[in-house]
């Protein structure tokens, strides 16, 4: 008999706490299997654990081995005095388990042991004293609350646990009967109860947090949209917009200022007080994802204080593209070189790495939103001035601006002062990151006159806080030291938030009332501080961490109300995601829904450099993040079966994504799932892009599509047909096709080193990575539920895909593969442009013999072998004939294998691509236009 101590009663979380024992005893103690046979939980519960006739790791010298040993058992608990109580239903099943089992093997009552009869531990736990177990398990035998005299036997009667006659009960209790060929573990195996085990319940509760934020991340439903709109403006490049998770048009924007704050005002006048309005602005470190979760928990918790808050979601894509040039600063490093030599070198590679482009696109998007009569700022400065001279008096203005944040506010408050709008009552910028000279420009003087906010608050780290933070947990000092010493233009350029940079600068000084005389408008509240409490607290130690550190959100909303400190507040919630000193890079960035890439998919130190020798394939293994020599195996998969309109509408689509995700997984792949209503051309595209940018030298990964396909017009003069080819996103019919054009660009991104492989079964895929569909076919003659994968370009459709080029403003092809010759990447299509794909009996047929190709091993297989196994599995009279799209040399590489690095050059060099793109592009027009 064990206790677990760690978790809790109060710590157990059902399923997630027992995953998490189970990966502890597995991944870190290195056992073959949770250590327990049985886990008994607060509610008298019982879960399987390891196989019945193994050997538990129970106790150093008392485990046994695989022809005898003890039955050992888990109860969720810290049952020393003082914590937790044994009672109840979870008492009842451990005594009639013991009782259970010993009956069924004639033991005697005194075979139970305790733990600690074997070890110095307390378990299981000090409040049990082990003759009053004895006792009462002794008693269930002898009022015969244990076996059956059948069951006793060998017969079939009542069984140890509930309802154990069913078929279910039963394999299950077969399954973990049955001896496995596994090795014993270790004869010492023991589970300690100690700090070191509790490090895994802790691990649970922040995977479960984690959980709860993925989970908030793929479902946003209706109405928790409608109830984010009238407080969020999302603006991408600083202009209104209409992709992402919630979109925002100007009549949103409308509705705001005309229905939602006219609400708003009524309730403030009934309660005889001002309506207490904030903008806020969170920081480029997060992802537009994690940018609506805080809001909405934000949101909630301002409006109980009294305060409407409207949030400007502002997809900078900062946090992706800074973690991607950190990896590629320190690729090829040594391992351990993590460290300030480290450092050094990412701040030299910034410059190459395109590290002060990233950054200073990110403030022109800030700018932009602050551009008379088009940036979003602007207009909404613009109804706020309205709205203000309708309701005199009766508004109080509030901002708050976290890291990249206080950028964006620069630009706004500058805007609004020059619009006319009303002094705002108070200002706050947590862990600033706009240059000292842009805050003097666009703030300083309107601060000092009075003119744009009565207050300014910053709260910022001291120094040695922003020292002992990381960026992505590659750089070992602030996001604001990778942006003083190598984002800015000029290394050393002076940023606000940074203490030293505040300290330095005379008029800063002044303002912060750091230099001994009390009498600027600015105020510093530094972390750490010494209370955590009041107007002046905050506790947070990482640079993202400050808009959900409840002492910095409870300090700021103090100030909002002009409260003093033990003024009575509603508490900021406990936090809600990790710190950001502990992120991964990948992590909060919005990845497509249903994809996580693990750490193992992604890991944190980097491959081996490729040498002459050819890269051999990883193992197949079951599980989607398998370790691969050579770099990671990524794949993103696509299918739609449930387009908007019935007569679109296919069968096999989605089943086909989620049996290449199933075979792939098998090959070592994580895998991406953009299935049904996520697969929009907005998703398809940015999470081809993310995964296409992202790669790496030594990387394998596929893009596999089911769907429908098409043709339309050419915009732009490039196909000599007169025609663009294209997949068709669940959302195709609004225009949004994703054309040859659109694949082209993306993979003309691909880095040097990447294998790319596109499996594609749809209509017409023959060339559709260059990309080419066809006409319609005939149809099977003896299948059930047949249907081609093709939609005809009616009008309407090439309508809507002309008008949605227009809007997006880019109808001509930056660049592509020019034609097979200069293809780097390996297609497969699932039929002839002269043929149509089928899909019967729930499955695409290409991927039906795919797979099952890909399943029976590749090892050795090169791409044309691969090709002709798909074209025998068909059968001598196949209704369609794969084909296989890539440069001569490639079809005799092999299948799904990181690249040899002998691979010509001439395939990857880039202005040859180009060039003859250009002249490929000239020859059309000319043959379009008789020339």
């Amino acid at each position: 008999m064990h206790h677990t101590w760690r978790p809790s009663h109060r710590d157990f979380k059902g399923h997630e706490t027992i995953v998490g024992m189970w990966r502890f005893h597995t991944q870190e103690k290195g056992w073959s299997d949770i250590a327990q046979h049985i886990t008994i939980d607060p509610e008298g519960f019982i879960w399987l654990g390891r196989n019945w006739n193994r050997p538990p790791a129970s106790a150093a010298g008392h485990n046994g081995n695989s022809a005898f040993g003890p039955f050992m058992f888990e109860m969720i608990g810290d049952f020393d005095q003082g914590h937790d109580s044994l009672v109840g239903a979870q008492r009842e099943t451990a005594l009639r388990v013991v009782a259970l089992v010993q009956q069924r093997f004639d033991l005697p009552v005194t075979s139970l042991r305790f733990h600690n009869s074997m070890s110095a531990k307390s378990c299981p736990g000090s409040s049990l004293v082990y003759d009053d177990v004895v006792a009462a398990v002794n008693q269930i035998r002898a009022q015969g609350r244990g076996l059956s005299r059948a069951m006793v036997a060998g017969g079939v009667g009542e069984g140890p646990f509930p309802e154990e006659r069913s078929l279910a009960t039963r394999e299950a209790i077969e399954a973990l009967s049955r001896v496995s060929a596994a090795a014993d573990d270790p004869a010492d195996a023991e589970l300690a109860h100690d700090d070191v085990e509790a490090a895994a319940s802790a691990a649970v509760e922040r995977q479960e947090q984690e959980q709860e934020v993925a989970e908030w991340r793929r479902e946003l439903s209706p109405q928790r949209l409608t109830a984010l709109q009238p407080h969020v403006i999302n603006l991408s490049l600083g202009r209104f917009s209409a992709s992402g998770r919630i979109s925002t048009t100007e009549s949103d924007v409308d509705a705001i200022f005309e229905e939602h704050l006219v609400r708003a005002l009524a309730e403030a006048r009934a309660q005889n007080r001002k309506l207490r309005l904030l903008f806020y602005a969170h920081g480029g470190l997060v992802s537009e994802s994690s940018g609506l979760a805080i809001a909405e928990k934000h949101i909630d918790w301002w409006m109980r204080n009294g305060v409407y808050p409207i949030y400007f979601v502002w997809e900078t894509g900062l946090f992706e593209s800074i973690g991607q040039m950190l990896k590629r600063a320190v690729f090829g490093s040594p391992r351990g070189f993590i460290d300030s030599a480290n450092d050094l070198l990412i701040e030299s590679a910034a410059e190459p790495l395109r590290g002060p482009k990233i950054w200073g696109e990110m403030k022109l998007s800030a700018e932009r939103a602050a551009q008379p009569q088009l940036g979003g700022a602007w207009q909404v400065a613009s109804r706020l001035k309205s709205f203000c001279d309708a309701h005199p008096g009766e508004i109080e203005l509030h901002a708050i601006g976290h890291s990249a944040g206080a950028i964006f506010h620069s630009h706004f408050l500058a805007a609004a002062h020059s619009l006319g709008v009303p002094v705002f009552d108070t200002l706050q910028f947590f862990a600033p990151a706009v240059r000292v000279d842009t805050f003097k420009d666009q703030l300083l003087g309107l601060l000092d006159a009075g003119k744009v906010a009565r207050k300014l608050t910053l709260f910022t780290m001291n120094k040695h806080y922003e020292k002992d933070d990381n960026c992505a947990q590659l750089y070992r000092k602030s996001l604001l030291y990778l942006i003083f010493n190598a984002l800015e233009d000029k290394r050393g350029t002076p940023i606000l938030g940074l203490e030293e940079c505040l300290r330095a600068d005379a008029d800063l000084k002044r303002l912060f009332c750091l230099d001994g005389h009390p009498a600027g408008a600015g105020e510093v509240v530094w972390s750490m501080s010494s209370s955590d409490s009041g107007r002046s607290a905050s506790h947070a130690t990482a640079h993202g961490d400050f808009d959900d550190d409840p002492p910095t959100m409870n300090s700021a909303v103090r100030r909002i109300l002009d409260l003093p400190d033990d003024g009575v507040i509603d508490g900021y919630p406990a936090r809600l995601r990790r710190s950001t000193a502990e992120m991964n890079w990948a992590d909060d960035i919005d990845w497509p829904e249903e994809f996580e890439p693990s750490h193992a998919a992604l890991p944190a130190e980097p491959p081996p450099l490729p040498t002459s020798t050819p890269l051999q394939a990883a193992p197949v293994v079951a599980g989607p993040a398998a370790t691969v020599v050579g770099g990671r195996r990524i794949a993103l998969c696509v299918g739609i079966n449930d387009y908007p309109d019935p007569r679109h509408r296919l069968a096999g689509c989605v089943a086909d994504a989620r049996m290449w995700a199933s075979s792939l997984s098998r090959l070592g792949f994580a895998s991406a799932l953009l299935l049904d209503g996520q697969a929009t051309r907005e998703a398809i595209d940015r999470s081809l892009r993310a995964m296409v940018e992202n790669a790496r030298a030594g990387d394998v990964i596929v893009f596999q599509y089911s769907g429908h396909g098409t043709y339309v017009t050419d915009l732009d003069g490039d196909e000599s047909d007169s025609r663009d080819e294209a997949l068709c996103p669940v959302d195709f019919a609004s225009g949004a096709l994703y054309i040859d054009d659109d694949i082209a660009e993306v993979f003309a991104r691909l880095p040097e080193g990447v294998n790319l492989t596109c499996f594609m079964d749809c209509c017409h895929s023959g060339t559709n990575s260059r990309f080419a569909v066809g006409s319609s076919g005939g149809r099977p003659l003896h299948a059930r539920d047949a249907r081609r994968r093709f939609v005809p370009a009616t009008a309407e459709i090439n309508q809507a895909h002309v008008l949605f080029r227009q809007r997006l403003g880019r109808a001509a092809r930056h660049g592509g593969n020019g034609g097979a010759e200069l293809m780097r990447d390996i297609k497969f299509a699932a039929c002839r442009d002269d043929e149509v794909a089928w899909e019967s009996d729930g499955h695409g047929e290409f991927s039906v013999h795919a797979t099952r190709v890909l399943d029976a091993g590749i090892e050795g297989l090169t791409h044309e072998q691969f090709l002709q196994m798909i074209q025998a599995d068909f059968g001598p009279s196949p209704r369609q004939h794969p084909l296989l799209d890539c440069v001569e040399q490639a079809r005799s590489g092999s299948l799904l294998q990181p690249r040899q690095a002998e691979q010509p050059l001439e395939v990857d060099n880039v202005l040859l691509m180009q060039t003859l793109w250009q002249l490929q592009r000239l020859v059309g027009q000319l043959a379009r236009h008789g020339g």
